[in-house]
């Protein structure tokens, strides 16, 4: 006896504090699982399961692109009673496809929690609720099962909420939606599923993840991580499946899972063939001149800077400015070799957005700054024309269809007619290779751009860096044409605006220019 205590309880209290502290252990020592085959059986772990499991702990949000039946569901089953079962106060909420996806989740975390050693059970909390949505213990802790139309928040703090088979869900926007507010407030979230096409918001989701445009980590596991499957099972499979469902279900890249069977706006070769290049981050200084201050959390991203002599144009899109919304985001081209040599993305209002434009139309030789003026877009030129008193801004032109009165408008109007139009071009030039795009972010963003159902042009949440392109694109429209105006003093201002409207009145003023180098000029 050691202070009371016998041998065997204190070996118990030590295996009891293993467990809390390591879920690989528990899982193979403890947890049982429902073999199809072989019935109960303990949890015996893939390599590839304990990395996932090292992520699931140390990361707060995870998306995870998997094959079929890999056993990732089982994971994240036995890994969210252990969170319950082991910690207090650890609310877990599953959110599945429907009624019965979800009652076989919880099926699962009961089946393991009936096979626990007895004194294992005796040691831990008591069961205070048990029925096919919910396992509640005395400790505080919960797992709940619910189908995804429900709302995990409902003023309650989650620790963690798990979305299974998020690609598959009736409204996967929606369960998002219903989550985020659960991860603003400290929560995590676990979304897993197979691929179903491509465009959707599990695969902007997962892209996005990838290419460190969201706050998620990608996990990606192949139809290999389960270690009994080899290239004769792989065989098997290949024979008697479509290709399009052989590499959706058990795919061997991330590529390979996402079938194109999506309507991409862009095309996805011209996508392909980009070449992105690592970018100097950093901020722009302006004290009696602007200049460029390097640092890895800057909100821009420079690929050239600035040549005397050159000319460059600046496309903006200004969001509200909240800290969970849309981004500001504005790219910059050279003129003579249409690349894009840099790019400003970040959360600021719409009169500090104006400053950051002034500063990176000052940078890059006076810039031709077209800004979105719709909504919030219009305090933005507003700001840079008044307050900062920059030079060189675009003005719409607008006809009336019917008196063909023309009026200008400061900024680049965004309309029903001009927005498919401005994307056309910018396809056309990405896809004819004349535009030059290194931007890793800004290429995943124009994968999953698509063109739905009913018509309509859209990305993921956050499209800003599509738009801001288009409508640098459109810029150098207009540089291509009034080019050899630019030593004029009154280059780019109103007053030479009006004067070169003057010259064609009936001219449409939107979609004109065909980057492509026609010489079509909207002016």
């Amino acid at each position: 006896m050691a202070g009371g205590f016998s041998k065997t309880e204190l070996v118990l209290e030590a295996k009891w504090r293993r467990y809390a502290d390591d879920p690989a252990a528990f899982f193979r020592e403890c947890w049982h699982i429902q073999h199809p085959e072989k019935g109960a059986m303990l949890f015996d772990l893939f390599e590839p399961q304990e990395r996932a499991l090292e992520t699931f702990r140390s990361e707060r949000y995870v998306v995870t692109l998997k094959a079929r039946q890999i056993g990732w569901t089982t994971l994240v089953a036995a890994y969210a009673f252990w969170l319950a079962f082991f910690h207090p106060d650890r609310l877990v909420i599953f959110l599945s496809k429907g009624e019965r996806e979800a009652s076989a989740i919880l099926r699962m975390v009961a089946y393991g929690f009936k096979r626990l050693p007895e004194w294992m059970r005796d040691r831990g909390p008591k069961v205070v609720r048990d029925n096919q949505s919910t396992l509640e213990f005395g400790n505080g802790s919960a797992v709940e099962s619910l189908p995804s139309k429900s709302d995990p928040a409902r003023g309650r703090s989650c620790y963690l909420v798990v979305v299974d088979e998020w690609a598959f869900l009736e409204n996967p926007d929606d369960a998002w939606a219903s989550i985020e507010p659960i991860a603003d407030v400290g929560g995590r979230v676990i979304g897993l599923s197979t691929a179903n096409g491509w465009g959707n918001f599990f695969h902007r989701l997962f892209t996005g993840a990838e290419n460190e445009t969201n706050r998620f980590k990608s996990l990606f596991e192949p139809w290999s991580a389960r270690s009994d499957r080899d290239a004769d099972w792989y065989e098997v499979k290949r024979q008697s499946l479509p290709v399009w469902q052989l590499h959706q279900e058990y795919p061997t890249t991330p590529e390979e899972a996402f079938i194109k069977s999506g309507n991409p706006f862009f095309d996805t070769d011209a996508l392909e063939r980009l070449e992105v290049r690592e970018p100097e981050r950093g901020r722009l200084h302006d004290a009696d001149f602007v200049t460029f201050v390097a640092g890895e959390q800057g909100p821009l991203s420079l690929w050239e800077r600035p040549i005397v002599g050159e000319s460059y144009v600046v496309g903006a899109d200004v969001a509200e400015g909240l800290e969970h919304g849309d981004y500001c985001s504005a790219h910059v081209v050279r003129w003579r070799t249409q690349e894009v040599v840099a790019h400003w993305h970040g959360h600021v209002s719409p009169d500090e957005f104006a400053g950051v434009l002034a500063d990176l139309g000052r940078f890059y030789n006076e810039a031709l700054v077209g800004v979105e003026n719709n909504n919030h877009g219009l305090t933005t030129c507003k700001y840079l024309k008044d307050w900062h008193r920059y030079p060189n801004i675009f003005y719409s032109r607008i006809v009336d269809e019917r008196s063909r009165r023309v009026t200008n408008k400061i900024g680049w109007s965004t309309t029903k007619k001009t927005r498919p139009l401005m994307l056309d071009d910018l396809a056309t030039a990405l896809r004819d290779g004349s535009l030059g795009l290194w931007c890793k972010p800004t290429v995943a963003e124009l994968r999953t751009f698509v063109r739905d159902e009913f018509g309509r042009m859209r990305g993921s949440p956050f499209d800003d860096r599509v738009m801001s392109l288009a409508i640098a694109v459109q810029m150098l429209g207009y540089t291509v044409q009034f080019h050899k105006d630019r030593g004029r003093e009154t280059y780019g201002t109103l007053a030479w605006w009006e004067s070169t409207i003057k010259r064609e009145p009936e001219t449409p003023v939107i979609g004109a220019y065909n980057v492509r180098g026609t010489g079509h000029s909207a002016l």
